[in-house]
């Protein structure tokens, strides 16, 4: 069996050995209060290490059943992590997923990293707890016959941790050979700022009850909802989708709402650590052509009938915030993705909606477009910032906020995306563009979306519906979190994003000392959202002499 550590800023692949940050130490550095994080991969593997040959711990803990296993392999083809650090670790077991295309990227036009790698192929993006099994050979379809097998380490730095070097070793035993791997830690003496980037991605708890087999609201459901909060906490996502308004219309024109739904998961969200709201979407578009926006699902915005509507929702809405002291935490969407078809209405629908609760702000994810003075935070996708940031600064210059987002697109000229198909610091770099540009928040429409028929561990370009337009997706769009068969399981990009936010706070507090410094460092590696540097030395060198320059200015 042999062995090599991989940067966790590298795609890694369950039929391939051979990396350019490959290595055979384990070398790693956080700062105080963050983590540090490393993959190992495994060459050698055979059938008795996969997960069907797994005694759990309630059988292997019988004498005659523990004797017999271990005249072969420790717990019948179990692997075994051990690390001799004074810091606590995470262990998890890479998970091949498919990504059975390249969807929406031109053969014929195929440049160095868009794709990374020309499917269909696995990759190892989910990470399950480790239970002492790799993911290996199991041939039910989700993994490849292969004999390598991997793992993901995340170790976990205290605030009051000592700052130094930190030298042990990750010791592996797979049947009857084992491996001493040297581990070496650098602890700085730069403390993890709080955060304070506003993140939001959509989160299904519909799919969490589908998907587990659960029914919503169950016991075993909010458990699940539980993790899969934590998960997003984890991933320093602080701003939730809200909704559950039950409308009912008493008489023509006359509405009654019950908030109660909305509120009791707002104070659920809240408990888990969430601190803001985008509330419901006023309307939606009848179509993309159309220049229609609905109200309540059926009642046309411009209308005399949507005037009604609004007349009563809006300030029923904004008593039940006041009421229990929201207001500041809460934002809402007018119409998804406003475009030239219906412009003209989102921008009045917005005045009507500033008419009856000015003091709630509006934000709506957009592409560039005729829709100056309707909202309050703007989210642009990266690539139409990039393309339009001139204008779309003149907004901030009059007192608005800039966030950015990405989904299915941009798909082209090699804007960075968190998809499966392009490098893994593709994922990495979004947030120093919130730093580059100073934009102060961030948008995407999934974290656990998965579409009908989807499963996310064979199918990742899945078929999309949205109003009257129908398409597939690039992979990885719809999730950054799978459902596993114990709850949910991380992937490694949804770790690499939650590690650029954190290295978008220390940009930010070293630009308080030092702003030249971390602008100098910032475009070692960012230097637009669709221009960045794709060698892993070079990044990590980037990411070191930022931890050194904070620790210095602390």
């Amino acid at each position: 069996m042999r062995y090599i550590v991989v940067d966790s800023a590298e795609f890694t692949y369950p039929d391939q050995m051979n990396y350019s940050s490959a290595a055979k130490t384990v070398t790693v550095d956080a700062p105080r209060g963050g983590w540090a994080t490393f993959q190992i991969l495994l060459d050698g593997l055979h059938a008795d290490h996969r997960r069907e040959n797994w005694l759990p711990e309630s059988i292997y803990n019988d004498p005659a059943v523990r004797e017999q296993a271990e005249i072969g392999f420790p717990r019948m083809g179990g692997v075994s992590v051990k690390t001799e650090l004074s810091l606590p670790v995470e262990w998890y077991s890479l998970v091949p997923v498919t990504v059975e295309r390249n969807h929406g990227l031109n053969p014929d036009a195929y440049k160095p990293h868009f794709p990374e790698r020309v499917a269909p192929y696995r990759v190892y993006d989910c990470l399950r707890p480790f239970d002492c099994t790799l993911d290996v050979g199991v041939g039910d379809g989700r993994n490849p016959d292969t004999a390598i097998g991997g793992l993901y380490g995340a170790i976990r730095v205290p605030e009051d941790a000592e700052a130094g070097e930190y030298t042990a070793s990750v010791e592996i035993t797979a049947g009857g050979e084992a491996l001493s791997i040297p581990l070496q830690l650098t602890v700085y003496k730069a403390v993890l700022p709080r955060e304070s980037l506003k993140i939001i991605q959509g989160y299904s708890a519909d799919r969490v009850a589908k998907y587990h087999g659960v029914e919503y609201g169950s016991e075993e459901f909010n458990e699940l909802d539980d993790a899969y909060i934590k998960l997003l906490r984890r991933m320093r996502q602080n701003m939730m989708y809200t909704g559950g308004v039950k409308v009912t219309e008493v008489e023509k024109n006359k509405y009654e709402f019950d908030f109660s739904v909305m509120e009791a998961k707002m104070r659920r969200q809240l408990a888990q650590g969430m601190q803001y709201f985008n509330g419901p979407s006023v309307g939606w578009r009848q179509s993309w052509q159309g220049s229609t926006i609905l109200l309540n699902g059926k009642i046309p915005s411009m209308s005399y009938e949507g005037y009604c509507y609004l007349s009563q929702y809006l300030p029923a809405l904004h008593d039940m915030l006041e009421k229990n002291g929201w207001l500041d935490r809460f934002v809402m969407g007018i119409a998804d993705e406003p475009n030239d078809h219906n412009a003209t209405e989102f921008r009045a629908l917005c005045g009507l909606v500033r008419k009856f609760v000015p003091d709630i702000r509006l934000i709506d994810a957009m592409s560039y477009g005729n829709l100056h003075g309707a909202l309050d935070i703007w989210v642009p996708l990266n690539a139409e910032y990039d393309r339009h940031r001139t204008e779309i600064e003149t907004l901030r210059a009059n007192g608005d906020e800039i966030w950015h987002y990405v989904c299915c697109v941009p798909r082209r000229d090699e804007y960075i995306n968190r998809l499966m198909d392009y490098p893994l610091l593709a994922t990495r770099y979004l947030f120093w563009g919130n730093y580059a540009y100073n934009l102060t928040g961030y948008l995407h429409w999934a974290s656990n979306c998965y579409q009908p028929g989807q499963d996310p561990f064979r199918l990742n370009c899945p078929e999309h519906h949205n109003t009257d337009s129908v398409c597939y997706l690039p992979s990885g769009d719809t999730h950054l979190i799978y459902p596993g068969e114990d709850g949910p399981w991380m992937s490694i990009r949804g770790e690499a994003q939650r590690e650029s936010v954190e290295e978008y706070e220390m940009l930010c507090a070293l630009a308080k000392s030092d702003k030249t410094k971390a602008d100098a460092i910032c475009a070692r590696v960012f230097r637009s959202f669709r221009d960045v540097e794709y060698d892993v030395s070079a990044f990590r060198t980037a990411r070191r002499e930022l931890l050194e320059a904070l620790s210095e200015a602390e």
